[in-house]
């Protein structure tokens, strides 16, 4: 498992995709309840969304999925959206706050 796919191009954009990967490894697997094995807090199809919006962009794309490691969070915990739901660096919670790992 590569867990960065980058796509270069020859501009000066850079498209970032933190959530679009659903890699688990085994043991992250297992660990997970039911809720968690859904990935319900990944951006489905986001690369595909992005794919040719703009010519010559580079897109840097994480095939791990978030509850792995939330790729854009800040390692504080500070939170990047004040007043919005958030999770943590390795979530314990989906964005709904519900539990995502077995006890």
């Amino acid at each position: 498992m590569t867990p960065v796919e980058v796509t270069r191009g020859d501009g000066p954009i850079v498209l970032g995709m933190p959530h679009t990967g659903t890699d688990l490894p085994p043991e992250v697997h297992a660990a997970l309840n039911q809720r968690g094995r859904a990935l319900a807090d990944t951006d489905w199809h986001i690369d595909r969304l992005y794919q040719g919006l703009l010519d010559g962009a580079t897109t840097v794309r994480a095939t791990f999925h978030r509850y792995v490691i939330d790729a854009n969070r800040d390692p504080s915990g500070q939170t990047l959206y004040p007043g919005q739901n958030t999770t943590g660096l390795i979530p314990l919670t989906d964005f709904d706050d519900n539990a995502i790992w077995e006890t």
